[in-house]
């Protein structure tokens, strides 16, 4: 998950290149996207935090360790989306941002499948370099409440490191639209949350 609000990029690309947000199609002939909207506060990351991270780290790698069969801890990787739904979900993510990462907390839901499947791909890296790894990712704020890799732009992790829920993971109405039987040809995000929130303009296919 990445994202700037506003003008700029979504989810690590530039507007141009998700799509023509802005058009003249008319709202009613969109698919409404209802999505969360995270909308916290910026804090510096504490050095506490980023010893809790540590902590939480060593023990996933213990556990990792007691495993009888560590090959059979790791996780089928949720393929990427592309087309259209990958430009729904980099905007819905865009203006939600990161609702679903608050209970992240200094553990950021890794554990020792996570572990299994970074050292199956990373064999050159031993224990300590791939903590080393991670504590490298903290970024130097982030949102109040939140994972402690919920940036401002979004997770400042690299997939390949974030747990397997976070590159899984879809809410609802997000879900929902990927789920649809035919893709539409439009649709606009709304994210909202005790009335605060914000929305996109009109999202079409390219195609």
């Amino acid at each position: 998950m990445a994202f700037r609000g506003g003008s700029g990029k979504i989810a690590g690309m530039s507007v141009s290149a998700v799509s023509q947000i802005e058009t003249r199609e008319p709202r009613a002939r969109a698919v409404t996207v209802n999505v969360p909207f995270q909308g916290g506060e910026l804090a510096p990351v504490t050095p506490d935090r980023v010893r809790a991270l540590r902590r939480n780290l060593v023990e996933a790698m213990r556990d990792l360790r007691r495993a009888k069969h560590p090959e059979k801890l790791i996780q089928p990787r949720e393929p990427e989306l592309d087309g259209f739904q990958a430009t729904i979900a980099a905007a819905a993510c865009a203006h939600c941002q990161g609702f679903c990462c608050k209970n992240g907390g200094e553990q950021a839901y890794i554990d020792d499948r996570t572990m299994a499947r970074v050292r199956a791909e990373r064999p050159e890296l031993d224990a300590r370099a791939v903590i080393r790894l991670y504590a490298e990712s903290v970024p130097a704020t982030a949102y109040r409440g939140s994972c402690i890799f919920h940036g401002e732009k979004g997770c400042t992790l690299d997939r390949p490191l974030r747990a397997e829920l976070c590159n899984s993971y879809y809410c609802t109405g997000l879900r929902d639209f990927l789920n649809r039987k035919r893709v539409p040809g439009a649709a606009v995000v709304v994210a909202s949350r005790n009335g605060a929130g914000q929305t996109s303009g009109t999202l079409r296919s390219e195609t």
